[in-house]
């Protein structure tokens, strides 16, 4: 009996140490850091706006006569998809060699200065917009989360809020009462849907050569707060914005 008793020891010893053993045998922990490329579009469909005793609206922002109204080059804003800079920043709890929970946090940035004559009578109205857009996202992961591997590709499905605001400033030098200042801001549903390649440099640190992410916000209709000028309500009905980014930098462990 002490001979099948001290082999039953040893049998749950050795699992115990396997168990511990295969446990060690992927990163626990992964944070990443680096430059992220957002190209993304309007997710504004209409746009309507009250002043001088009556409401112009303009449900096809990207038709010739809406650019004739608003300016051809002002329509940019509204029908072309643009560059923001920013950055992507994320941490990862890895339950399984394979499987992790992911954090992730990106910010982008744009300021941009639209020009527009009309002639006649001859007037230059400038619009500037100065744009943030935050994402704050969690989800899965899935990864080969091995030390060993040199190549990692990897993918992940996250979830959260879109936070995305622009200053609008609008001057007309021929027509100054018609200059305006606004504030658009909007929460809204986000996802990001993609993966990249991570190329280990060391036992600690992979580098992250390129990410490419799905990034949509499915915006509402909101009421523009106005900060001055002639205008008041100004209103945008929303829509989903099909944005992506692409990104490189540093993965830690």
């Amino acid at each position: 009996m002490r001979k099948v008793t001290f082999g039953l020891l040893l049998v749950v010893a050795s699992a115990v140490t396997a168990s511990a053993q295969g446990s060690n045998d992927y990163h626990k922990w992964e944070g990443y850091g680096g430059y992220s490329l957002g190209r993304f579009e309007t997710n504004a469909e209409s746009l309507s706006f009250t002043g001088g005793g009556g409401t112009q609206t303009f449900t096809n922002l990207c038709s010739p006569a809406t650019g004739a109204m608003i300016g051809p080059n002002s329509q940019k804003f509204f029908c072309e998809r643009r560059s923001f800079n920013g950055f992507d920043g994320s941490v990862a709890y890895n339950v399984t060699r394979y499987v992790g929970l992911k954090g992730d946090v990106t910010g982008h940035f744009k300021s941009e200065t639209f020009v527009d004559i009309f002639t006649p009578p001859g007037a230059t109205q400038t619009i500037t917009n100065k744009e943030r857009l935050w994402n704050f996202l969690a989800g899965v992961q899935i990864k080969d989360n091995s030390p060993s591997p040199r190549i990692k590709p990897f993918g992940h499905a996250l979830a959260g809020v879109a936070r995305y605001t622009d200053r609008i400033t609008q001057t007309i030098d021929l027509f100054p009462a018609f200059n305006f200042v606004v504030e658009d801001r909007e929460t809204a549903f986000a996802m990001k849907l993609g993966g990249g390649i991570d190329v280990r440099v060391s036992n600690a640190v992979d580098i992250r050569v390129i990410e490419f992410d799905y990034n949509p916000m499915f915006a509402g209709d909101r009421r523009v707060k106005s900060i001055s000028g002639p205008f008041d309500p100004v209103t945008f009905q929303g829509k989903s914005a099909h944005n992506f980014t692409v990104g490189f930098g540093i993965v830690v462990h």
